[in-house]
C-alpha cells in the first residue's frame, strides 16, 4: 500500500487589483484539513475529487494535510502562505516518520504572494526543502511529486525543476478539472509502481495571450491542444504535454504561454519537441488577443434582434478572472437604452444588506456598483423596486462546471438580493461569484431562457452554462481591469520584449 502525502492551495491572482487576498476570502471558499480534506472533496467535480477516486482505487494510504481555495483576485497575503505551510510542514514531517512513496499537490499555477510571486513555484521549492532536510538530498529525490494545473498557469523554471509530474486542464470553460486531477493521481501512482524517474521540461515562447483569446473551442488554443495530444501518441517518453496559455494579468517574470511536458526520456529531447508548440503559440499571438468592440457600437445592432436571451459578455469586469464584479458598464447600458426583460448580476454587498432590512415589494434608493476600486465604473443611483431576498446558497446545476473545481456542489453568494428598476432585474451579491452556472439566476427567481438580455460578467468561462440557450452573443468593451487589450496595462515585470505589448 502506498502512502501519499496530499495538499493543495490554489487561487488566480490578479495583481493589477489594488485589493489583497487574505485568509478570510480562502475560508469563505474552502480552507480544509486532515480528514475534512477527505470528506468534502470526495465524489465531487475538483481535480482533488479526481484523485481521491484514484487514490482509492490504487489502495493508496491518503496522508491528507491542509487543502485551500478561493476565488480570483488581489495579490495573496504572505500570512496565506506561511498558516497554510506551517499546517502542511508539520502534517509532512510526521507523515515522513513513518515513510512516504509520493506527494500529490492540486495547485492552480498563477498565484501571487505579497513576497513571492512566483507562488506555485515557492510551494514546490518549500516541499523540496522539507524532504531534503528530513530525508537528506538523494533519498528526497527519489520521493515523486506530482501536481494538477489550471490551463492559466504561469508556469516558471522553479515549479519545473522541483516537482517531477504535472498535469493540466485541457478545457476553457474549465470542465474537466476532475480529468486533471486524475491524471496527476495515474501518474504518480504509475512512478510509484513502476519505479520511473520523470521530469519536466518547457518552452515559453514570449506572447500573452487575454482570457479571452484562451477558449478551447478556438485557435490558437485548439490548435495547440491538438498539437499537444499528437506528440503525446507519437512520443511514449511523454506521459503528459501541458498547453498553458498563461493569466496575462499576473505582472511576474514567469506570466506568459508556456509549454511543458512530463517525460521519462531525455528532457533536450522533449524540449525539442515541444517547440514547434512554442512556435505555434507566438505566431498566432493576435488571435490568442481578439478585441472587443465598445458598448455603445454593440447596443444599437443587438436591440435589432427580436428575440433573446441575448448574451452581452464583459471581459473588463471577468468575475473568473479576479475583477470585482460590481462593474456598472453593462447596467448602465441597459438603462441608457430601455431595454426590457433584461437581467444583469452586480456584486454589492451594502446595496444587498440595504435590500435585507426592508420587505418584498417596498421601494428603496439604492447607489449600485461601482464601489470596490475607481476602475470599474461609476455607481448608479436608482430608485428600484424590491422583488426577491435569499441567503445566496444555491446547487450547481451542473456540477461539472468550473465552480464544482473550486466549491464542490454548493456556491454561496451570500445575502442577496434581485431588485427591479424599469425593465431591468438586478441581482445583488455580497460574494462575487462567476457566471459559470444557470442555477445561480434561476435559485433567485431569474429564469435565464425568459430573458431578452442578459449581462454576463466573463470572457469564457460563461458558455459552459450560456451557449446552449443563448439566441446571440456580443462581446462588449466596459470600464475595468479584466479587459482584453493588454496594452492598457502598465506591465513591469514582465519580461520584454512581449506580444501583444511590443
Amino acid at each position: 500500500m502506498k502512502r501519499v502525502f496530499i495538499a493543495g492551495l490554489v487561487h488566480e491572482t490578479h495583481t493589477f487589483l489594488t485589493e489583497r487576498t487574505g485568509l478570510a476570502a480562502f475560508e469563505q471558499t474552502l480552507w480544509v484539513q486532515g480528514a475534512e480534506l477527505l470528506s468534502r472533496c470526495a465524489g465531487d467535480a475538483s481535480p482533488m475529487g479526481g484523485a481521491l477516486e484514484v487514490a482509492e482505487a490504487r489502495h493508496w494510504r491518503i496522508l491528507p494535510s491542509c487543502y485551500g481555495a478561493a476565488m480570483p483576485s488581489g495579490t495573496v497575503t504572505d500570512d496565506v502562505l506561511e498558516l497554510w505551510w506551517e499546517q502542511v510542514a508539520a502534517d509532512l514531517y510526521e507523515a515522513l516518520g513513518e515513510g512516504i512513496d509520493g506527494i500529490l499537490l492540486i495547485l492552480h499555477g498563477a498565484m501571487v504572494f505579497e513576497g513571492h510571486p512566483d507562488g506555485e513555484g515557492e510551494i514546490l521549492l518549500r516541499m523540496r526543502r522539507a524532504l531534503a532536510q528530513r530525508l537528506g538530498r538523494e533519498e528526497a529525490a527519489r520521493i515523486p511529486v506530482a501536481a494538477d494545473l489550471d490551463l492559466h498557469a504561469n508556469f516558471s523554471h522553479t515549479m519545473a525543476q522541483n516537482a517531477s509530474i504535472f498535469t493540466g486542464y485541457r478545457e476553457n470553460p474549465h470542465t474537466d478539472a476532475r480529468e486533471a486531477g486524475t491524471r496527476a493521481a495515474q501518474l504518480l501512482d504509475r512512478t510509484m509502481v513502476e519505479g520511473l524517474t520523470p521530469q519536466v521540461v518547457a518552452v515559453k515562447p514570449a506572447v500573452l495571450y487575454s482570457p479571452k483569446g484562451t477558449a478551447t473551442s478556438a485557435d490558437p488554443v485548439r490548435q495547440l491542444e491538438a498539437m499537444a495530444r499528437h506528440l503525446e501518441a507519437q512520443h511514449t517518453d511523454l506521459l503528459e504535454v501541458c498547453v498553458l496559455p498563461g493569466f496575462s494579468y499576473a505582472d511576474i517574470d514567469c506570466a506568459g504561454v508556456s509549454i511543458c511536458a512530463t517525460t521519462v526520456g531525455d528532457p533536450a529531447q522533449a524540449r525539442t519537441w515541444l517547440e514547434p508548440l512554442a512556435a505555434e503559440a507566438l505566431a498566432r499571438a493576435q488571435e490568442g488577443n481578439p478585441l472587443d468592440p465598445p458598448i455603445d457600437e454593440v447596443m444599437p445592432e443587438a436591440l435589432q434582434r427580436a428575440t433573446g436571451p441575448i448574451g452581452l459578455v464583459e471581459p473588463s469586469d471577468n468575475i473568473g478572472g479576479g475583477t470585482p464584479g460590481d462593474g456598472t458598464g453593462i447596467l448602465a447600458a441597459l438603462l441608457k437604452y430601455d431595454v426590457q426583460n433584461a437581467a444583469i448580476v452586480i456584486n454589492d454587498p451594502e446595496m444587498a444588506a440595504a435590500c435585507h432590512g426592508v420587505s418584498i415589494g417596498d421601494s428603496l434608493r439604492l447607489r449600485i456598483g461601482g464601489k470596490l476600486d475607481r476602475f470599474h465604473g461609476d455607481p448608479i443611483e436608482l430608485e428600484v423596486k424590491l422583488e426577491h431576498l435569499s441567503d445566496g446558497r444555491f446547487t450547481l446545476e451542473n456540477e461539472r462546471s468550473h465552480l464544482a473545481s473550486l466549491v464542490g456542489r454548493h456556491v454561496d453568494m451570500g445575502p442577496s438580493a434581485v431588485v427591479q428598476h424599469g425593465g431591468v432585474r438586478i441581482l445583488l451579491t455580497s460574494h462575487k461569484t462567476p457566471p459559470m452556472d444557470l442555477g445561480q439566476l434561476r435559485s433567485q427567481g431569474i429564469i435565464p431562457e425568459e430573458l431578452y438580455m442578459v449581462g454576463i460578467k466573463a470572457a469564457v468561462s460563461h458558455r459552459a452554462a450560456y451557449d446552449s440557450i443563448l439566441a446571440a452573443t456580443y462581446y462588449v468593451d466596459t470600464p475595468g481591469l479584466g479587459s482584453s487589450d493588454l496594452r492598457r496595462f502598465p506591465y513591469v515585470h514582465v519580461p520584454r520584449p512581449m506580444k501583444p505589448l511590443d
